[in-house]
């Protein structure tokens, strides 16, 4: 169970749709979903670098209350920062989800 307390941030969990442009391409676009209380906690360097083995830099943990319907193919926005879903763990019988992110830059 999650301590109420902890879930001090606003994260805004959003979907891609695919569109297609005058030339055919499918470019993504990202809509947002649902706004959620969470803990969003940066990681150690010792973390990021045993996370490395993978070929991505994991940069933040997020816990938050278990959300029916959250992927890996969804991202999370935090204070004007993009965390792509590296890893999606549920926890406590679903009872909260623990996404391991990466922090992107859009354009």
């Amino acid at each position: 169970m999650i301590d109420a307390g902890k879930l001090r941030e606003r994260v805004t969990v959003q979907i891609a749709s695919g569109t297609t442009n005058a030339l055919g391409e499918t470019v993504l676009a990202w809509a947002n979903s649902t706004a959620v209380w969470a803990s969003v906690e940066g990681v150690s360097a010792r973390e990021a670098l045993a996370a490395g083995q993978q070929e991505v830099t994991v940069t933040h943990k997020v816990q938050l209350r278990y959300l029916p319907g959250l992927t890996q193919n969804m991202r999370l926005a935090w204070r004007n920062r993009t965390l792509e879903i590296v890893s999606l763990l549920e926890h406590d019988n679903r009872r909260r989800h623990e996404a391991i992110c990466q922090e992107t830059r859009d354009g």
